[in-house]
């Protein structure tokens, strides 16, 4: 990897760089650290660029003066002082543009640096890839692909929510690498799984090849074999469990849409509701909070969901504006 210095990149910021010396900068670019250090040099280099005066105020306050003057004063100014007095704001506006232009590429550079693909409260997205592979997000998810860098140095995406990934392999064996809300990494070379990954703990289900999970709290890597949950809570602790075939098919349920519940207090399934459908479920009654169930509830909003349970579970269903109240059923 090509060391590139800041005085280098002020050059290059400048035009003066050589083709050799850009071809340079270009492969600098290819890791995430460097694009940020770029931006930041970058940004430094905008502020401290000759034709930008960080005071802006006095300038800006003449050149409004300037030109809220009435037309009739103008012939009585000097044409060649004009001449000069007019290019000197336009090159002091310039300036604040460019400088405003620079600082909104800086502060927006992961919009520039990441394709984003969301699912929507409720809905899914099914995304193929550059290199071939295929991503299934659930509702409520984002997953970001590095625009430039991905399928070339590296194949890195980062989740928040839940997905399931089918990964092709590629003749070069290029790792694919999923990055969690936690920190987590999980590489793979070809395989299919799914990853569920929020505030509260992140989930890792292999069904078929080959993942090799790490967590900033765990010594070692974990290799994982197909059926196999790995969890890894807040402490950054690894927990993996076998699963039946009756338990695998009910991590995939979502992708039917279909919820399926084990002895899950209602409390938790109206946080399950928040997540996918972006709705709070209100319960007031301490006992219906803690009732528990189970089950397969086939449903595509909070409220056929809350139907298809409520007769089972002894609730009425209260829709407001905002929210949905259930209560024991008098």
């Amino acid at each position: 990897m090509p060391l590139i210095s800041k005085p280098l990149l002020f050059e290059h910021f400048a035009g003066r760089t050589s083709v050799l010396q850009k071809k340079l900068i270009e492969e600098w670019l290819q890791t995430d650290t460097n694009q940020e250090q770029f931006y930041a040099w970058l940004a430094e280099w905008e502020m401290t660029f000759p034709a930008y005066d960080p005071e802006m105020g006095e300038p800006l306050a003449r050149f409004n003066h300037h030109m809220n003057q009435p037309r009739k004063l103008l012939p009585t100014m000097p044409v060649y002082g004009h001449k000069n007095t007019f290019n000197r704001y336009r090159y002091i506006a310039a300036a604040v543009l460019l400088a405003l232009v620079s600082f909104a590429v800086f502060i927006n550079r992961d919009q520039i640096r990441y394709q984003r693909y969301s699912a929507d409260f409720g809905k899914m997205k099914e995304i193929t890839l550059s290199d071939g592979s295929r991503v299934t997000l659930n509702a409520n998810s984002v997953l970001r692909v590095p625009r430039w860098t991905f399928g070339v140095s590296d194949r890195n995406v980062f989740l928040e929510g839940e997905a399931e990934f089918a990964i092709k392999h590629l003749p070069d064996h290029q790792l694919f690498q999923v990055h969690t809300m936690d920190n987590s990494l999980i590489t793979v070379l070809g395989t299919e799984f799914t990853v569920y990954t929020r505030e509260q703990l992140t989930n890792v289900v292999l069904n078929k090849g080959i993942v090799r999970l790490s967590s900033t709290a765990a010594e070692e890597p974990h290799t994982m074999q197909p059926g196999e949950r790995a969890t890894i809570v807040k402490s950054g602790a690894i927990k993996v469990e076998m699963l039946s075939e009756k338990e695998l098919a009910a991590e995939m349920a979502w992708k039917e849409h279909r919820f399926v519940f084990d002895n899950t207090p209602l409390s938790a399934v109206a946080r399950k509701i928040r997540e996918v459908f972006g709705v709070d479920v209100h319960i007031a009654d301490k006992g219906l909070a803690v009732r528990t169930a189970t089950g397969s509830f086939p449903a595509e909003s909070a409220e056929e969901l809350l139907t298809n349970m409520s007769v089972m579970y002894g609730f009425e269903i209260v829709k407001t504006r905002k929210q949905f109240l259930i209560n024991p059923i008098p």
